[in-house]
């Protein structure tokens, strides 16, 4: 057992641990905005305690990182267990008590982030701390990223670092709350603003300007056109809405009624499912602003502009439909039909860098995000039984090797 964890709690058993650093997770205020060095640092010293290789991966500012533990031989495939750290603000809420501190009613467990994801993060640590792997072994991984609630950006930053130290053929778990079914498919995130600049003047001589807020709502019919053909085609795998889909969801312009609009700001979406290319989308966007929009606003404004900024990008996720890797999860965790998720994940980042990726965690979808977000410790648990099956199946560790699966010679 790790020093540092003595110290927090006398552990008696496998629950008593899993609370004890769940506790201590909870307690880290990693909401995006701000630093989550303290829980990383806490999550390092638990690993090195339990020796493993650990490598802290700062960000740019040098205010977040992301973190990368490995035990076993590093040069042989092996299995990623992949987590985020941030967890989304808890102003403007109605919490019944502190969002930071866990709470536990019988088998209810209630914090910020219990379920999105620091409950898996705690049963991964937890089963990490247990599992007994040698040098020889293929090797268990643990990932854990930064900012995964705003753009998935520590997943996009650690790529790079993943492709050079992940050996090919290695697999990876990623433990966004599903049930402990397996998701093997999601879509992708384009974010985008586009600011328009039209010019000032009174109401009455609206012909001879150009109001941005008018010109707005042209690229608004574009969105809802563009939306409406991609409904056209839908693709199967379970999602809620079969298709990409796009949404403006702020509109800003304007000062006063009897003024043209200088100014107007769309921010908006496009989800697309991975059989759709955003680029594409992208490449219609700017024929519109730049050859039809704008040559009709510098008729009347030759200082009109439009800007459009790609202010978030996640790619989309398709996973393997079959295979050993997802056979094994649908034996050792929940043996449901694998599905697709109108959601997005960090998954199509682990695929970029060489993984093959599974997306199942313990957890209800409808918990995340949500006041008294709540999690069930029976859930957790049976995370960590479940991951004791795969290191069996997968042949990692004391487990040796088995028919299916197998990632190396049985250990002497």
């Amino acid at each position: 057992m790790s020093t540092l964890l003595r110290k927090i709690l006398p552990v008696t058993d496998r629950p008593e641990t899993l609370l004890a650093i769940l506790e201590r997770l909870c307690a880290f205020k990693t909401i995006s905005d701000r630093s989550n060095l303290e829980l990383i640092g806490y999550c390092e010293q638990l690993l090195r305690d339990a020796g493993y290789a650990v490598t802290v991966l700062p960000d740019a500012t040098g205010t977040k990182a992301n973190l990368h533990a490995v035990k076993g031989d590093p040069v042989r495939p092996g299995l990623v267990l992949a987590g985020h750290t941030d967890v989304v603000p808890v102003e403007g809420q109605s919490w019944s008590g502190d969002p930071f501190r866990l709470l536990r009613d019988g088998d209810s467990l209630r914090a910020r982030g219990v379920t999105d994801m620091k409950g898996f993060v705690a049963a991964a640590l937890t089963f990490a701390l247990e599992a007994e792997i040698v040098a020889a072994d293929a090797p268990l991984h643990l990932v854990l990223t930064y900012d995964e609630e705003t753009g998935c950006f520590g997943a996009r930053d650690i790529v790079p670092y993943l492709r050079a130290n992940l050996p090919a053929g290695s697999l990876c778990l990623l433990g966004e709350p599903t049930g402990l079914a397996p998701v093997i498919a999601h879509k992708g995130i384009l974010g985008l603003r586009t600011e328009i600049t039209g010019s000032d003047g009174h109401a009455a001589r609206i012909r001879f300007g150009a109001n941005a807020i008018h010109f707005a709502g042209e690229l608004i019919g574009h969105l809802r056109s563009e939306g409406d053909r991609y409904a056209e085609r839908s693709v199967p795998g379970g999602y809620a809405s079969p298709h990409s889909t796009i949404q403006v969801g702020v509109i800003a312009g304007g000062v006063a009624r009897n003024m043209i609009a200088n100014s107007c700001r769309l921010d908006y979406e496009f989800r697309s499912v991975p059989e759709d290319d955003p680029d594409a989308f992208l490449a219609r966007l700017g024929d519109l602003l730049q050859n039809d929009i704008l040559p009709r606003m510098l008729r009347n404004e030759p200082a009109a502009g439009i800007e459009t900024e790609v202010r978030s990008r996640v790619p989309a996720f398709r996973g393997a439909s079959d295979g050993p890797f997802l056979q094994a999860v649908r034996r050792c965790f929940r043996d449901a039909d694998p599905v697709a998720w109108d959601g997005v994940t960090e998954a199509g980042y682990y695929a970029q860098a060489g993984l093959e990726v599974i997306i199942c965690g313990p957890g209800d979808i409808t918990q995340p995000h949500r006041a008294d977000e709540r999690a069930s410790l029976a859930a957790l648990i049976a995370c960590m039984e479940g991951l004791d099956r795969l290191l069996l199946a997968l042949g990692i560790g004391a487990a040796g090797c088995t028919r299916e699966g197998c990632m190396g010679e049985r250990r002497a």
